[in-house]
């Protein structure tokens, strides 16, 4: 991250889903039955139906399922796969909200927190996102979401994150290049201009503009200081102060694409990185995002995201990765 964090072309969220053709789910729900019954698995079929099938249709696939057989698709798949493999068909077919409330009580219970994960589905979400992953939070585990991440959280990262939470960016507004002058003039007086941090003037400017503005706003702090904006936030503050507030200036699809490679690159691989970003990405709202992400990814490091994925995992791991990662973008 960070050396086109100051760049003003990039794509931004939020996205309106396109229209998608909830076709009949029966013929599905019965090939799945079929491939998941008696002894062994048929996993060309498993795999190839959830990878290629866009949320709106799993989603209908698995009410279906459940009206017809009595059980949940979920059970079915768990009962039949094992691993990363699992891991993945059963992220994708979770309906989105759920899935973005199931990542952070992930990340908050128990001993200890996963930071990486609580920033990742906090300071990556829209507005709209943010206001489902709530009522979903509140649904499925009858907790207050803002409650269990600041019980878990402490000090300046958690009034960032509680600020985000709010969910009261502005999303639509035009970029103003007045005013990100001012707001890169404003970051710099209270951090590099100053003995000492000014983190609530921070928190406040990161949270409050809109994310092309803030792209915008990071490119002034360039022009003003002679570096990134980044590297004024990793001079001023550490730990998950500062991670979540590099994720916030970072633009999406370099975000993922740079998730995606982190969990890739090196010896072993991250799967549950890997696992989570791909959920995320499947969701039909963030088609063009995904695509994004495959175009900032090709560019930055020469390879498709297929490609990559691919050569880094094995089985029916692989293959629902990169079925889903062709069918998403198109290739």
């Amino acid at each position: 991250m960070g050396s086109h964090a100051t760049q003003t072309h990039h794509l931004y969220v939020s996205y309106v889903a396109p229209q998608q053709q909830i076709t009949n789910p029966d013929n599905d729900v019965v090939a799945l039955y079929a491939a998941m019954k008696g002894l062994g698995t048929d996993d060309k079929t498993l795999s190839n139906i959830i990878a290629t099938r866009s949320k709106p249709q799993l989603l209908a696939i698995k009410a279906a399922f459940q009206a017809k057989y009595g059980k949940t698709l979920e059970s079915w798949i768990k009962g039949e796969t094992s691993g990363h493999y699992e891991d993945l068909l059963i992220a994708l077919i979770q309906e989105p909200s759920e899935y973005d409330a199931l990542l952070v009580r992930d990340a908050v219970k128990g001993l200890g927190t996963d930071d990486g994960q609580l920033v990742e589905a906090v300071c990556t979400r829209t507005n709209a996102q943010i206001k489902a992953m709530k009522a979903a939070y509140s649904r499925l585990y009858g907790k207050d979401l803002d409650k269990d991440v600041a019980d878990d959280t402490s000090g300046d990262y958690r009034n960032l994150l509680l600020a985000v939470l709010r969910a009261d960016r502005p999303e639509n507004q035009p970029v103003n290049l007045e005013e990100a002058k001012k707001d890169a003039q404003t970051l710099y007086n209270a951090g590099e201009g100053r003995v000492g941090t000014d983190e609530k003037t921070f928190i406040m400017i990161l949270t409050q503009r809109s994310i092309p503005q803030l792209i915008t706003i990071a490119a002034c702090y360039a022009q003003l200081t002679g570096h990134s904006l980044e590297k004024g936030i990793s001079k001023e503050t550490s730990g998950n102060f500062k991670k979540a507030m590099t994720v916030l200036i970072t633009p999406r699809e370099e975000y993922f694409a740079t998730a995606i490679r982190d969990a890739i690159d090196g010896a072993g691989t991250k799967d549950k990185k890997l696992v989570r970003v791909l959920g995320y990405l499947s969701d039909a709202n963030n088609t063009p995002m995904f695509k994004a992400v495959n175009a900032f990814y090709t560019h930055r490091w020469k390879n498709t995201l297929a490609k990559d994925v691919g050569g880094d995992t094995s089985g029916w791991y692989k293959k629902t990765a990169v079925a889903l990662i062709q069918n998403r973008c198109n290739i």
